[in-house]
């Protein structure tokens, strides 16, 4: 059975992935409209998933940062902190990860500052 410490990328994907399902209600109108693609105010819509996909990208985070920090004191032979190479890419790919979905998340305070 494998680590759920080798699992974190799957966990940071996740949520940087919620993080742009977060956006999508804010962001992807607009840039939609750029492209100039017409009726792309549906996708206001999908403001009322906003809040609970906030919820869930602090969750994949907190969860995959607790098991990245956290648990590297019980390092087993085969996880990614027994390979300081691994563990280091893993590391500075979950603050990336964590920067994206940020950035995603807030998007709706700064973009209407920015095109607006």
């Amino acid at each position: 059975m494998k680590n759920i410490e080798n699992k974190s990328g799957l966990f940071i994907g996740s949520g940087v992935l919620a993080g742009f399902l977060t956006s999508l209600c804010c962001v992807g109108p607009l840039i939609l409209t750029l492209l100039g693609v017409s009726g792309a105010a549906v996708l206001a819509k999908f403001h009322v998933l906003h809040l609970p996909l906030t919820v869930a990208v602090v969750g994949i985070f907190s969860v995959s940062g607790y098991n990245l920090y956290r648990k590297r004191k019980s390092c087993e032979p085969g996880s990614i902190c027994a390979d300081p190479r691994k563990y280091r890419a893993m590391t500075i790919l979950y603050w990336i990860g964590l920067m994206i979905a940020v950035l995603a998340v807030t998007s709706p305070y700064w973009v209407g500052w920015i095109f607006g």
